[in-house]
């Protein structure tokens, strides 16, 4: 294990505001962002493309300078620092970019300690902690070797390393698996998930993909051009999505959907008399604690409401196990009180629409 400073640093931004010049017109590319990160917590901020992600990131660790606002780590304001001041406050932020951006005439362990001799000088001591790094990071054998002699996913790790190495308490990661085939985006996760405990970094996420928001996000901040319409849990947020635009991100992400064939035969509206003959389809969400519970049995025998099942998935978000089923029945009076039944036992229940093989 590294010998590191274990830090938790909180980042909190407040009514952050970021305009340019374009063709003789301002634009406003951030709007009023206010978000607060915890201390050693993993966050994800995603968005369509053009949202102002990588726009923010960059305010963050200081590479654009913002209109107004404030950017607090550890509830120290680096917008309003000037000088030294503002340097060692911005090295409590370490960065990891999507391109790896590795000296290709450097080796591995030269990469590594790079940070240190930008400074002015690399020491035995630099050199022992990058080589720990390495080693934690699975990459022992290779600090003699260049970046053209690595695989992608391998650069990554040494980028890793070298974010670390100056002991950030923050850690920024710009769409750092976009370029990775699916096992190594899992391998590389998982690093960051024990980098985050083990060394209680806190680490930013700017991604498009949710799969890794779903394996390793504790919060979420959905950003619409320029502006945050939704935060909250990974949980809540990918399972119980508010605003349009975070419904379009998550959509058949948790949980997978219905069959092609069933969906195109599914009607959001249809008449009065259409749905006596019809069936309602709804998808019903079960986390931990109301897949225990007999909740189909139950609004059978009290509400003679009896639900067939069309398709069913078992999922995950970080932690949190869930179950969805996708059901159908037919025209009830007691339906209604039926889904306020699942409702109060803990079961997320969505109309989907109507099936009727001969509408």
């Amino acid at each position: 294990m590294t010998e590191y400073n274990k830090k938790a640093f909180s980042l909190r931004v407040n009514h952050l505001m970021k305009k340019v010049s374009h063709d003789g017109n301002i634009l406003c590319l951030l709007k009023d962002v206010t978000m607060h990160i915890r201390a050693s917590s993993i966050s994800a901020i995603i968005g369509r493309s053009g949202a102002g992600k990588s726009t923010l990131l960059r305010c963050l660790n200081g590479l654009e300078i913002i209109d107004s606002g404030q950017i607090l780590i550890n509830d120290q304001d680096f917008v309003s620092l000037e000088g030294g001041a503002r340097t060692a406050l911005l090295r409590q932020i370490g960065v990891i970019f999507q391109a790896y951006t590795l000296l290709s005439r450097k080796t591995v362990l030269e990469n590594v300690v790079l940070p240190f001799a930008l400074q002015g000088k690399v020491t035995d001591t630099h050199r022992q902690k990058a080589l720990q790094l390495l080693d934690e990071v699975g990459l022992s054998d290779k600090i003699n070797h260049y970046p053209a002699e690595l695989s992608g996913g391998q650069r990554q790790r040494v980028a890793i390393a070298r974010a670390l190495v100056l002991d950030p308490g923050v850690l920024l990661c710009d769409e750092l698996t976009s370029a990775l085939d699916p096992k190594t985006t899992f391998e590389i996760l998982a690093l960051l998930k024990r980098i985050n405990r083990d060394h209680g970094v806190t680490i930013v996420l700017v991604t498009h993909d949710m799969s890794v928001v779903k394996e390793i996000a504790d919060a979420v901040f959905v950003l619409e051009q320029g502006e945050i319409i939704e935060q909250g849990t990974s949980i809540d947020v990918l399972m119980k999505p508010q605003h349009a635009v975070t419904q379009q991100l998550v959509e058949s992400t948790v949980g997978g959907d219905l069959p092609a064939f069933l969906l195109s035969c599914i009607k959001k509206d249809i008449s009065d008399d259409e749905k006596v003959h019809a069936q309602t389809v709804m998808r019903l969400i079960f986390t931990n604690e109301s897949s225990k519970q007999p909740i189909i049995a139950a609004v059978a025998t009290q509400f003679n409401v009896n639900l067939s099942i069309l398709a069913g998935a078992l999922d995950h978000v970080v932690d949190h196990m869930f179950g969805h089923l996708w059901v159908s029945c037919v025209h009830n009076e007691k339906l209604e009180d039926a889904i306020r039944y699942m409702k109060s036992h803990g079961v997320g229940v969505e109309t989907m629409g109507y099936l009727s093989w001969n509408m």
